[in-house]
């Protein structure tokens, strides 16, 4: 396919595709509580939460398309297929039961329910919807149907409409002035705006996403590499600009919030009671539906590659409706633990993933320097793994005392959670110079 034939039309679909694959309902909690926090100092936190949150999973994406290949695995394989595998294992389980199947649950029962039932019955009220939450994912997942897509591509434009008609609310009618900053983003807004964005977990999804981002490309007659990775970028601007925007826009919404509601901790609530000040009931209603829908469109997706994944990795050994069963039963037992503590547990886990991640997009997308070489793989990544467990150890309160204040000390921006900096990018230029000086090693 040549350059003539990349037309808007094709191009357009595959952009709004890549677009829906990372815009799920738990997304829509992180910014606005995240406008709260930051306050005034807003445009410099958003800026930090867009390229956490959207251009590295784009780069996810593009690192992939690059890879020319289906196999997450292979990603970090010249480091050590052992050691890839185990990546992709740990993405996969953290963004299946461990934190973002049980974060669907618990977002659409935060935002929705949680405000209809009486006083005391929160406890018993999330028990019985999330037996329900997952029963449905179950089903939906074992016995495939078009009435999953079709509920995708009706409620994902009805969501869009509505976040669209309360964005238009807050923007015309604003609840109040920006307030000061709170604790970390006075200090450092941007570097804890890019922290936040790694809840959405959208770049461990790359993933097992990326594959079928090339195939639908694929499909529309595109195989030439050159060209697979031209219309990925373009497809990235596309989905890149739409996260963005929405993005901003709810940030701003929180920020706004603040004089009127005061600080809230749950993100679902605050949109919610954001909704209800400018929509009254009806709009509290019609929101929980569409977002409801929305997660469990997201919960049954994740739930189906998770399973498909691991029945692979099984060689077939297990079959695909055991691995659903799995994956329900557990996020079943994780949701009730509440959104608040699903966010708690999470944060030290992801802390730890995404420097590991970042590397090894860095280093496949630019395989035209490092040409996937061994030495710079293993520096690289052995120096970032190290140090991303201790901002994960960190992230997770964990007292390490006297290497907390040496590190704090003597290493650039561990004292903000980038430890790993300087460690992935001071790899891979020591990994660069010992291949320049032992080239045949």
């Amino acid at each position: 396919m040549n350059n003539n034939n990349m037309s808007l039309a094709k191009i357009l679909p595959i952009g709004l595709m890549l677009f829906s694959f990372f815009f799920g309902a738990g997304n829509l909690i992180f910014p606005p509580a995240l406008g709260q926090m930051a306050g005034d100092n807003l445009p410099t936190a958003i800026l930090g939460f867009c390229i956490s949150g959207v251009g590295l999973p784009l780069l996810g994406i593009l690192a992939m398309a690059i890879l020319d290949g289906d196999d997450p695995d292979e990603l970090a394989s010249p480091m050590c297929p052992a050691f890839g595998k185990a990546i992709t294992i740990l993405c996969a389980l953290t963004i299946g039961p461990f934190f973002a199947i049980p974060r669907t649950a618990a977002v659409s029962f935060d935002t929705g329910i949680l405000l209809l039932l009486p006083e005391g019955y929160e406890t018993m009220g999330l028990v019985l919807y999330s037996i329900f939450f997952f029963a449905l994912t179950y089903f939906l997942s074992v016995n495939p149907s078009k009435i999953v897509d079709n509920i995708g591509k009706i409620m994902s434009p009805l969501l869009l409409i509505c976040l669209g008609i309360l964005i238009f609310c807050v923007i015309t009618d604003p609840m109040g002035a920006l307030q000061p900053a709170n604790n970390v983003y006075k200090n450092a807004p941007f570097f804890k705006g890019f922290q936040e964005g790694y809840n959405t977990m959208d770049l461990l999804c790359t993933m097992l996403y990326g594959a079928a981002t090339l195939k639908a490309i694929e499909s529309q007659g595109i195989t030439e590499q050159k060209q697979l990775t031209k219309v990925c970028i373009y497809a990235g601007i596309i989905a890149a600009i739409c996260l963005a925007l929405i993005y901003g826009a709810l940030a701003y919404a929180g920020a706004a919030s603040t004089a009127a509601f005061g600080m809230v901790s749950n993100g679902g609530q605050l949109l919610n009671m954001i909704s209800v000040h400018y929509m009254g009931f009806p709009g509290q209603v019609v929101l929980a539906l569409i977002i409801f829908f929305a997660c469990i469109t997201t919960s049954i997706g994740l739930t189906t590659s998770i399973s498909s994944y691991f029945n692979q990795l099984s060689g077939g050994r297990v079959q695909y409706q055991r691995f659903c069963v799995y994956i329900c039963l557990f996020s079943l037992v994780v949701a009730n633990f509440g959104l608040n503590n699903i966010i708690k547990f999470s944060i030290p886990v992801i802390c730890m993933l995404y420097p590991i991640v970042i590397a090894i997009v860095i280093l496949n997308v630019g395989q035209s320097i490092f040409k996937r070489d061994k030495a710079i793989f293993r520096i690289c990544l052995t120096l970032t793994t190290i140090f991303a467990i201790f901002d994960g150890l960190r992230a997770g309160g964990f007292d390490l005392r006297a290497l907390d204040s040496f590190l704090t000390q003597y290493l650039p921006f561990f004292d903000v959670g980038f430890g790993w900096l300087l460690p992935c990018f001071g790899g891979i230029l020591l990994g660069y110079l010992y291949r320049m000086v032992c080239p045949n090693k």
